[in-house]
């Protein structure tokens, strides 16, 4: 299935605060969490925290 992904960046890489969205989209199958996927695929691209990443919206 392929979704598209809405996200928030909170913080970059050395924990400055920042404020950076958008969307990306994501091939997935029908037993796996988009959510936390895209999370940890967004957090291991940008170098950052998982909790630095925010899932905004979710499209089918």
């Amino acid at each position: 299935m392929n979704v598209k992904v809405h996200y928030r960046i909170t913080q970059d890489r050395a924990g400055i605060p920042q404020d950076f969205a958008a969307a990306r989209r994501f091939v997935t199958s029908e037993n796996q969490s988009i959510e936390d996927m895209a999370k940890s695929v967004l957090a291991a691209d940008y170098q950052i925290p998982l909790h630095a990443v925010e899932i905004c919206r979710v499209e089918h």
